[in-house]
């Protein structure tokens, strides 16, 4: 049966309650124990006693088991992984409490767990931080290291992630014992350590451990900012190569453009630059420290170097992108005042056409007039000839006589009078039903009436 300490207190041992709140503490560990572990039987903890044997905990009894009996003197790391990153560490809450109360181990170790676990944004990569204190023979010092990484993802655009890895070491000078915890060891931490063991054939001392964390957090971050530079260098040559006036009229379109997506990708690079600086800085305090209190070796001072090299390229890509955006931002401000000048200048235009469209639909107009009045006179001229040109030729054709010899006058009509007649009334019939039948629109006509007609009867049918 496995014990439930979660009851009790944090530690077993004496606590200075003026250096820590140890209720403090005991509430992060409640309210992050869900997000953080797992329950008791997805319990999977690797243990290593350096040069005896390895141990795998499934189950806290057998973890107890192995605490309570244990004899063992030297180097132990104990090993607590995730299953993927961002997932919830592989020890549960009544083992986590079983090690801090076994081995006695500082509350500040809580800060640093409690960086890790399930629904951990992004924003967690500001987190840091490197804890240290003394208490009789024993020293205890833990911290947070971040690491960058290739996380081997298809499709995406960013193949770099950010990793941590918290360490937790206990030195007990009277017995020679040191205890490590190491919170999500990554495999190629593993695999360093791994490979370091077979090619030296020792066994790794506990300041062997603290060097191959520190360096594994060290040199990765080279081929990171050298990611994200080539990435600036592309905008930044981009923008200094880009056309800043808009199109004209018979041109090509500039080769590269800058658009405000590329305004937006220079954000992102400052924005992943801001927090790279900041882990450095903790990388680089947490070096400064671990050199003060325990390894005091000129590696450290290896990685020390590495780290403000690359802080120093992280200021130098701060101000790059910081002036990119700067000339970007300029580019773009530009081309809308310049679109806008193009804008006013067709308006400009389009009115000055229109100006012109008006004058001319005025000529036009008056042209109308005149032609108007022209033709209104000629149609009185006409109304006032016609009638006398009409009789006269109609006089001239003989069908109507005058008989001036007898008193009084008589008029004589031609016998073909009668077919003029006819012939005029019934060309006049046919002229005014022509020009009726064209005035009708074509849906009206009576003969499209009767085939519609016929054809809604054949569908009825």
């Amino acid at each position: 049966m496995a014990v439930d300490l979660r009851s009790g207190s944090l530690t077993s041992g004496p606590c200075d309650p003026y250096v820590f709140d140890t209720s403090h503490f005991e509430n992060i560990l409640n309210e992050n124990s869900k997000r953080t572990l797992v329950p008791d039987e997805e319990l999977q903890i690797k243990l290593i006693e350096s040069g005896a044997r390895d141990w795998i905990f499934t189950n806290v009894s057998d973890l107890n088991t192995y605490l309570q009996t244990t004899q063992f003197k030297g180097t132990r790391i104990i090993l607590v992984p995730q299953r993927f990153s961002w997932d919830r560490l592989t020890v549960s809450e009544n083992a986590l409490r079983s090690l801090i109360h076994h081995f006695n181990i500082f509350p500040a170790f809580i800060d640093v767990l409690c960086a890790f676990g399930k629904l951990t944004s992004e924003t967690s990569d500001s987190l840091g931080g490197c804890y240290s204190w003394q208490s009789g023979n024993v020293s205890e010092l833990c911290y947070l290291l971040k690491n960058v990484e290739k996380h081997g993802r298809d499709g995406s655009d960013e193949p770099w992630s950010i990793r941590q890895l918290g360490l937790y070491h206990q030195h007990d000078s009277a017995t020679g014992s040191d205890t490590f915890i190491i919170l999500n060891p990554m495999m190629s931490f593993q695999q360093r350590l791994k490979d370091a063991r077979a090619k030296t054939g020792l066994l790794p001392t506990w300041r062997d451990i603290h060097n191959l964390a520190l360096s594994h957090s060290t040199w990765q971050w080279r081929w990171y900012l050298t990611f994200w530079e080539s990435k600036l260098a592309d905008l930044i040559s981009k923008a200094h190569v880009s056309r800043v006036e808009g199109r004209r009229k018979l041109e090509k379109m500039p080769v590269l453009t800058i658009e405000y997506s590329d305004f937006q990708d220079v954000q992102v690079i400052h924005d992943r630059m801001n927090a790279s600086k900041y882990i450095l800085g903790s990388n680089t305090s947490i070096c400064t420290k671990a050199k003060e209190t325990l390894l005091g070796s000129s590696n450290v001072d290896l990685f020390l170097e590495e780290l403000r090299l690359q802080s120093t390229r992280v200021d130098n890509l701060l101000e790059r992108a910081r002036s990119g955006s700067s000339l970007m931002q300029d580019i773009i401000s530009f081309r809308g005042l310049d679109s806008l000048k193009t804008s006013s200048e067709n308006s400009n235009e389009m009115a000055r056409l229109a100006d012109i469209d008006s004058k001319n639909m005025v000529k036009l107009t008056t042209k109308s007039q005149r032609d108007a009045s022209t033709l209104k006179k000629v149609t009185w001229l006409t109304s006032i000839y016609l009638p006398a040109s009409f009789v006269s030729q109609f006089l001239s054709m003989g069908y109507i006589t005058v008989n001036s010899k007898v008193s009084p006058a008589s008029l004589n009509f031609s016998s073909e009078m009668w077919i003029f007649v006819v012939l005029t009334v019934l060309l006049l019939t046919i002229t005014f039903g022509g020009w009726l039948c064209l005035g009708t629109p074509k849906e009206r006509r009576w003969w499209r009436r009767a085939q519609r007609q016929n054809q809604a009867a054949d569908e009825k049918v």
